[in-house]
This record gives structure tokens, C-alpha cells and sequence, in this order.
């Protein structure tokens, strides 16, 4: 009986994988019939990786004290049995049309998913803390607020979106790791227009025109104009948030199996 086990370098261990081979994993295959390890990486695997793996095989092997196990590092002519294995795991990641992954690494895989949900998230959170000017007093058609609530308002949203911005160039510079197309576009996307909302919202109390009745410490906004803002911020954000759900999505589909 064979059994495969891939080293998960952000773990620094092995893990038993029976299915799915990356062509930048570590692999060892083990006969436990005949008592023979084999070592093979795949030719995408960095030798830094290799040599933490080839370190942390005593680690695997110590799992298996009931047999006596010798150790055979190849880089080609694997025994048949071994071969076919090898082959049926890489042709399992393929997808249509004979294509491998994008993603050819664990961490990277798993960083771009918790940095996609982080830049899918706080602009939700910006404009839901937007949205909470329509909750202000309402006087004469027109909103009122304190000026120290409007520069905390404005500001808390500037934040989120620099949250965000700093989580696109995170996922731009995964794209180019990676070599992902897709990935590079809707990250340098987001980082348009987050920098756009970022300087747009930093105008601060230049971004109404306060009506009669205002003063340095209240505000009058026209409801309107409130309304236009709301709208304005909407559109930015959609045109970043769904490219980035479409790939969450498509990313989650492909690689749901080695995120967890």
C-alpha cells in the first residue's frame, strides 16, 4: 500500500495527502509493504523548501517505528507503482483545458485568502459607518452633527479603506509571486480606487457645502447632498468589491482544499 504525505512549510511538517499534488510540493511516497520511502519536488519547489523538508524526515519516519524503512531520494526512474502515483495526484490539481494552479504555494494560498476577505470586508464596514449620516438629526431637509462627530465619521472611514489599501498591495505582490493575471488587476483595482476614496474623503469639511445656520461647532448638510455623497461612495466601492467577491469565490472553489 502507497501513502503520500506533502510538506506543509508553513507548518514545518508533514501531512498525509492521498489525492492533490502541487508542482512545487515536497512529496514523500511510502511503501509500507516493501519498507521503502520515497523522496520526490516537484520542479516548481524552491531548495530551501527541499532542505527543510529533507531535515523534518525523521519526524515522519519516527511515525512508523513497527517497520524498518529505507530512505531512497530520486530525482527520476521511480519504481512503476511510484510513478503512477506521482502522476495521478499532479493530474488531479489540473483544470480545464490541461492547466495547472495559478497558486502554486500552501502560504501564498492561504495568505491571499485572508487578505481577499480583509479587502472584501472593510470597505462594507467604511460605507456601512457612511451610511450612518442619515441616522443624524434631521432639521429644515437638513442633516445636523457636531464637528467633532463629523471628523470622527470621516475619519473612521478613511481608515477602513487604508486597511484596505494596505491589504491590496499585500494581494498585488502575491500576484506577481504567484504570476497570476487576475490577481494583479483587480489588487492594482483596488489600490486606484482606495487611494481615490482616501483623497477624496481626507478633503474632510470641504466635501459639503454647509447650509445658513452652520457654525465652526454644527454642521447643516442638505439631506441631498448627504444622499449624492452615499451614492457616490456606493459606486466606487462596487466597482472594487465585485471583481474581488467574483474571485474569492472562483479562488475558494479551486483551492478550498488547501486552505484548511
Amino acid at each position: 500500500m502507497l501513502r503520500t504525505f506533502i510538506f506543509d512549510d508553513s507548518k514545518s511538517q508533514w501531512i498525509e495527502e492521498e489525492h492533490q499534488l502541487l508542482s512545487h510540493d515536497i512529496c514523500a511516497i511510502l511503501d509500507d509493504e516493501k519498507e521503502t520511502l520515497y523522496l520526490w519536488d516537484g520542479p516548481k519547489s524552491s531548495k530551501d523548501n527541499f532542505r527543510k523538508g529533507y531535515h523534518q524526515i525523521k519526524d515522519l519516519l519516527s511515525e512508523f517505528p513497527e517497520l524498518n524503512i529505507q530512505f531512497f531520494m530520486v530525482k527520476k526512474d521511480f519504481p512503476v507503482e511510484i510513478e503512477n502515483k506521482l502522476e495521478s495526484m499532479l493530474e488531479s490539481t489540473k483544470l480545464g483545458k490541461n492547466k495547472n494552479f495559478k497558486f502554486s504555494r500552501f502560504t501564498t494560498i492561504r495568505i491571499y485568502t485572508i487578505s481577499i476577505i480583509v479587502v472584501i470586508f472593510f470597505p462594507i464596514i467604511s460605507f456601512l459607518n457612511l451610511t450612518t449620516s442619515v441616522f443624524w438629526s434631521n432639521l429644515n431637509n437638513n442633516y445636523k452633527i457636531n464637528s467633532e462627530m463629523y471628523e470622527i465619521w470621516i475619519n473612521n472611514s478613511i481608515i477602513f479603506i487604508l486597511i484596505t489599501l494596505s491589504f491590496c498591495i499585500i494581494n498585488f505582490m502575491i500576484g506577481i509571486i504567484e504570476k497570476d493575471s487576475q490577481t494583479i488587476i483587480f489588487s492594482l483595482n483596488g489600490l486606484i480606487i482606495c487611494i481615490g476614496l482616501v483623497l477624496y474623503l481626507n478633503q474632510g469639511v470641504y466635501l459639503f457645502l454647509f447650509q445658513e445656520g452652520s457654525t465652526p461647532d454644527k454642521y447643516l448638510i442638505l439631506r441631498e447632498d448627504i444622499l449624492i455623497f452615499l451614492i457616490f461612495n456606493l459606486i466606487a466601492i462596487l466597482l472594487f468589491e465585485i471583481p474581488n467577491i467574483y474571485k474569492l469565490t472562483s479562488f475558494f472553489k479551486t483551492y478550498r482544499k488547501f486552505i484548511f
